[in-house]
């Protein structure tokens, strides 16, 4: 006598999370996929623009010269921006900033911001 035949479908971690980054069922979806989503939709060329017309200088540390200091070129914001993005994914709630950006995980979505000006009392 036979009652029924189960199949039981097993998922590779990385088809899950590609199920997750597409929306298709619930969970955390991959710093990956949002990193992807904020480097191809963020204004980087407006952020460098902003930090030329400011005079916007970093710090690069120092060496036998003296300090290294220096308006940051597209490449070396969207790295410091990653990095932040990344501290705030791994934390898993709140933000984190520097150098005008602040990167931050809340109520499951990533975000980056640059800003020029902020006032609060």
């Amino acid at each position: 006598m036979v009652y029924g035949t189960f199949k039981i479908y097993i998922m590779k971690e990385d088809n899950q999370q590609s199920l997750i980054d597409q929306g298709l069922i619930p969970g955390k979806k991959s710093f990956e996929f949002l990193a992807k989503e904020i480097h191809e939709n963020f204004k980087w060329e407006k952020v460098h623009k902003a930090m030329v017309a400011t005079n916007w200088v970093w710090a690069f540390g120092s060496d036998k010269y003296g300090e290294n200091k220096g308006i940051p070129d597209i490449t070396t914001i969207k790295n410091w921006a990653f990095r932040l993005l990344k501290q705030a994914y791994d934390n898993g709630v709140g933000s984190v900033g520097s150098g005008g950006f602040t990167a931050g995980w809340e109520n499951e979505e990533l975000y980056l911001t640059f800003t020029l000006e902020e006032y609060s009392a």
